[in-house]
Formats: C-alpha cells, structure tokens, sequence
C-alpha cells in the first residue's frame, strides 16, 4: 500500500514496505543488497553509489532525496565549510527516470527549480524551516522525543536528510526498514561506504540524531538492520 508523505510539494506517495539507505561505512559489513533490492520503494541520500557496491546495498533506486546544495552543484561556490572537491559538479544532472526529493531550509528560486531539473526526472520540494517545527508537533505525545527534536533546532541547526526522510515516513504512517545507519559511530571518524567523509558540519548535530533514532527503535516506529 502507498501512502502520502505529508509536507511535500507537490504529493508524492511511498510504500509501506521501504528501505531507506544511510551511507555509513557499516553496510559494507554484511551483503544485504538483493534484501534491499526486495522492498517495494528504495530510498538513497545525496552522492550515495550503488555501482562496485551491489551485493551490500544493492541496485535499486526508486527515489533519491538530495539536500539544496546537492540540487544546486552547478552553481556550487567553495566556502562556508564546504569544498569544491567535496562535489561531484555534475552529480544533479547524471540522475536520470527517477523521483527526486529536494530538502532545504530556504525557498529554491523558481529560475534555479527550472535550471536544475531534467524532464525525465520528476522532482519534489519539501522547503522553509518551519516545516521541521511541524514535524516535531507530530511527536508531542512522546515528550523525550519531541524536546530532543526542538533542541536541535533551537540551537540553529537543521535535520539531516537522513533523519527528515525517517521522520516525514514515521508521520505519514510509515514503518521503515534502515540498512546503513550506525548509531555507535564516532562522529570524528565517519566514513560514506564509497568514500571518507569530511568532518561533520555545523548545521546538523548528528550525534543527538543517533539518540532520537534510538529511541524510535525502542518505540518500535522503525526496525534497524545491522
């Protein structure tokens, strides 16, 4: 059964039975990839690569879900803690026949939407940086939950994509399977499985990710495969 994920513009559907792919450097551990490749919807993050790595995250993609710099690399400038290196310059337009998620804290402009997209590619916008306020409302019953949520935001930081994707299919009824996602990584050490990972950024605070995806865990709104 597919089920609308709430907040995106404009609506886009996801099934029940869903993998959604981190990009730590523990999938490698077990050869994973035709079970990841059995689930009716399969969602990857950013530059993650499929090809070399087939038998541990499989082959698949039915939907990838990008952060604005990602969608924007074209128009990609160095600074603010990021590197020209750090982008594959043309990564936006090898993307091909696939449903594209863009998340940003900020409105897209039109000319850049129009830019930035290819025909064969359908794409969708979840912006504004109110919209994660309203994700937490959703998680008020569960207080330990729904104040880790906000402190992250109020210390002006941003959710990684990884952890919005989780939560936008936690909200919109969804029980997803996680393959990729090391919750005892040491954040000073991390690695993508295709690549070493630079250090982590000032707008995301991934270790207090790792607590709220544990504890999701515990409530039994996802299921981790390890």
């Amino acid at each position: 059964m597919k089920k609308k994920l709430k907040l995106i513009d404009p609506c886009i559907f996801l099934s029940e039975s869903v993998a959604i792919i981190g990009n730590s450097s523990s999938i490698l551990r077990k050869k994973l990839g035709r079970v990841i490749d059995s689930h009716d919807d399969v969602v990857r993050f950013n530059r993650a690569k499929t090809k070399s790595f087939e038998d541990y995250v499989g082959t698949r993609t039915t939907l990838r879900v990008i952060n604005n710099p990602t969608f924007e690399c074209a128009s990609f400038k160095p600074g603010h803690g990021w590197e020209e290196s750090d982008y594959d310059v043309d990564f936006a337009f090898t993307l091909k026949n696939i449903n594209i998620i863009t998340i940003s804290p900020h409105i897209i402009k039109k000319d850049l939407k129009i830019k930035y997209s290819k025909k064969e590619n359908k794409y969708f916008f979840l912006e504004k940086k109110f919209l994660q306020f309203i994700v937490c409302i959703y998680f008020s019953k569960n207080l330990s939950i729904f104040f880790n949520l906000v402190s992250i935001l109020l210390q002006r930081k941003n959710f990684s994509i990884g952890l919005y994707t989780i939560l936008l299919c936690i909200i919109s009824g969804i029980k997803p399977n996680l393959y990729g996602f090391d919750l005892s990584e040491n954040m000073k050490l991390r690695s993508h499985y295709w690549e070493k990972a630079g250090k982590v950024g000032k707008y995301h605070d991934l270790s207090k990710e790792h607590n709220i995806i544990k504890k999701l865990l515990e409530l039994n709104f996802v299921k981790l495969h390890i």
